[in-house]
């Protein structure tokens, strides 16, 4: 068989085409099986959680007792607190709480995860100014959930806008 300029260029071109589909797909392939790899064995190393739980609840009724030697109070209704800072958050950024829901308890796992639901009315840039400060505390928990909604009033023809907000609170039990 003789290799003339056509078949040359075939095995070339074959040859390119085999180098490209390695560097696009086939590399990026094994990557992420590398990287599935890695993730399935930080699960199964995660496996002594139990453990890790005891240990934790042990520490915490540790800062528990240190904490009422130094008269330290913690609230004992978050949801106030939680109502408290909301208010004056508001009034800084002249919003308006709309509605605040009943909380919604979950336990699972010897965790108790508490969601708040509540309902805020004014501008946007204000909004989103109370849900940074509400945020960046750590004690009101996380943010899981927000719902912008704009509406339409039209009794005074203008556009209002809503946010729902979902915050939740994980205490261990």
């Amino acid at each position: 068989m003789k290799l003339n300029r056509k078949n040359k260029m075939l095995a070339i071109g074959f040859l390119v085409v085999l180098y490209i589909c390695y560097s696009f797909a086939i590399s990026n392939t094994l990557n992420y099986y590398n990287e599935y790899k890695n993730k399935q064995q930080e699960i199964a190393e995660d496996s002594d959680m139990p453990k890790l739980v005891a240990q934790l609840v042990q520490k915490e009724k540790q800062l528990d007792q240190v904490l009422s030697n130094y008269d330290v109070k913690i609230s004992e209704s978050f949801q106030n607190d939680l109502l408290k800072q909301l208010t004056t958050y508001s009034d800084t950024f002249h919003l308006k709480i709309v509605d605040f829901k009943e909380p919604h308890i979950i336990s699972q796992k010897g965790f108790i995860t508490t969601s708040y639901t509540f309902s805020l009315e004014g501008s946007f840039n204000g909004c989103l100014a109370l849900l940074n400060k509400v945020e960046n505390n750590p004690m009101l928990g996380n943010i899981k959930h927000l719902n912008f909604i704009k509406k339409r009033n039209y009794k005074t023809n203008t556009d209002q806008l809503f946010v729902e907000v979902i915050m939740q609170k994980n205490k261990g039990v």
